[in-house]
């Protein structure tokens, strides 16, 4: 895709010579040489205050508002550059990726990991794009849709939500032709208000996608909303499995292959679902030592301590899963922040994690942040448990309390930004 074809999809004019676009961003930081860059505006940037910059970098143009002042040229204005990025996302989709087989990952948890283990799973037999990192959102889906080689055989496309109508919005822009949904829970259910209506937003790709899978239990419990797509599903109840130290161990025949997270043994029996669908066999021997991204189950080995960060993010599902993945021990700190955007339901929720622990028997916990109060109301009296509103005290507390070979396991939604504890454990 050349300049001059993209300011003709979007009825604007370029400033500059025509040249080959070899990729697109919205991020001047990241951006690299022949790259169209993006501006965007957010609540607390500009991206027009960085056109410069972008371009000294390499960046072949910029898409720009029409207020865009300064006098440079590679240059397309726009009225609005969001839109801007999703018009050319959907060109691109429509004639660039017409012959292309898309795979949506989509689910209230799991949705990374998933993508993950599908890539790695179907890149030994087709050519195959990924969304990079966590790029779920109405943003990150045009710009992997952009960046996507149209050469390629498949795309595993994340897509994530946090209101009404972002699922339906990403999958008329992207229209994958197969949908995974990892699982329903209560995640973002500040939102949505109900379950229901978290299935609801869920399962609206299905007005797109053609060949769904998804868990038995959802599929049970959701199906009228699923448009009487052809929906495949998996079950946890079909494998036979042995819980681990850390982790699970899951059986096929003679072999085997481990997982550190509960929650990974779930998303990978949905992605073999998939690989059944498309004749891969025995899908399972390429997840051997399976890692997925950052801040999931990382497990990081300091001179005093091991420390599992699976703190990238948090919700009922998700710490359900980690305290299954977890034999109980003496060793073991649970570090647990809040889970966010519960809404009216943040006590039910926080009050149910203390069930899971006094189940499960685990006895080290401490808690940080403001909902986890309820946690720790539940649990007082009952486990060595220790509650603090606010990190620094924490630390403070953790400088006294922790003793070499301690395991300790970060847990907690994105906005507690738990990675700060990662820099004081180290010299503690």
């Amino acid at each position: 895709m050349k300049l001059s074809e993209v300011a003709n999809i979007l009825n604007a004019k370029l400033d500059g010579e025509d040249n080959e676009i070899k990729g697109f961003s919205t991020d001047s930081r990241t951006i690299k040489e022949g790259e169209l860059f993006i501006a965007l505006r957010g609540k607390n940037f500009n991206g027009e205050d960085f056109v410069e910059d972008a371009l000294n970098k390499g960046a072949v143009g910029a898409v720009v508002s029409n207020n865009f002042k300064k006098n440079l040229k590679q240059i397309i204005k726009v009225e609005d550059t969001l839109f801007a990025l999703l018009k050319l996302a959907k060109f691109y989709r429509e004639n660039y990726l017409k012959d292309i087989k898309v795979i949506a990952v989509l689910g209230a948890s799991g949705k990374t990991t998933t993508k993950e283990m599908l890539y790695k799973i179907f890149s030994n037999f087709y050519k195959t794009y990924k969304s990079p990192k966590s790029f779920n959102n109405h943003i990150g889906v045009p710009l992997t849709i952009l960046n996507t080689p149209n050469y390629y055989d498949f795309l595993i496309l994340e897509i994530g939500t946090n209101h009404k109508g972002e699922i339906e919005s990403l999958s008329k822009l992207s229209k994958p032709d197969y949908a995974i949904i990892t699982n329903i829970g209560p995640e973002h259910i500040e939102f949505f208000g109900s379950i229901e209506e978290i299935a609801k937003e869920e399962l609206s790709v299905f007005k797109y996608a053609k060949v769904g899978f998804m868990r038995k239990e959802d599929y049970e419990n959701f199906k009228n909303f699923t448009n009487d797509r052809e929906i495949f599903t998996f079950d946890t109840k079909n494998y036979k499995v042995e819980l681990l130290e850390i982790g699970i161990r899951v059986f096929f025949n003679s072999e085997y292959i481990d997982f550190l997270n509960y929650g990974w043994f779930e998303n990978a029996i949905g992605v073999f679902e998939v690989c059944k669908f498309f004749n891969i066999k025995e899908p399972y021997k390429f997840l051997k030592n399976f890692k997925s991204e950052t801040m999931r189950m990382e497990i990081l080995n300091f001179e005093k301590f091991e420390v599992i960060n699976d703190a990238y993010n948090s919700n009922p599902l998700s710490v359900k899963a980690l305290l299954y993945s977890i034999r109980p021990s003496k060793r073991n700190v649970f570090i647990i922040g809040d889970m966010l955007e519960l809404g009216e339901f943040s006590e039910f929720y926080h009050r149910e994690i203390a069930k899971y622990i006094l189940n499960l028997g685990h006895n080290r916990i401490i808690l940080i942040g403001n909902f986890v109060r309820y946690t720790y109301e539940e649990l007082k009296d009952k486990v060595e448990c220790y509650y603090f509103k606010e990190k620094e005290k924490a630390i403070e507390f953790l400088k006294i309390y922790l003793k070499p070979n301690d395991r300790i396991i970060l847990k907690a939604s994105r906005g507690m930004k738990f990675e700060e504890l990662l820099i004081f454990l180290p010299i503690l």
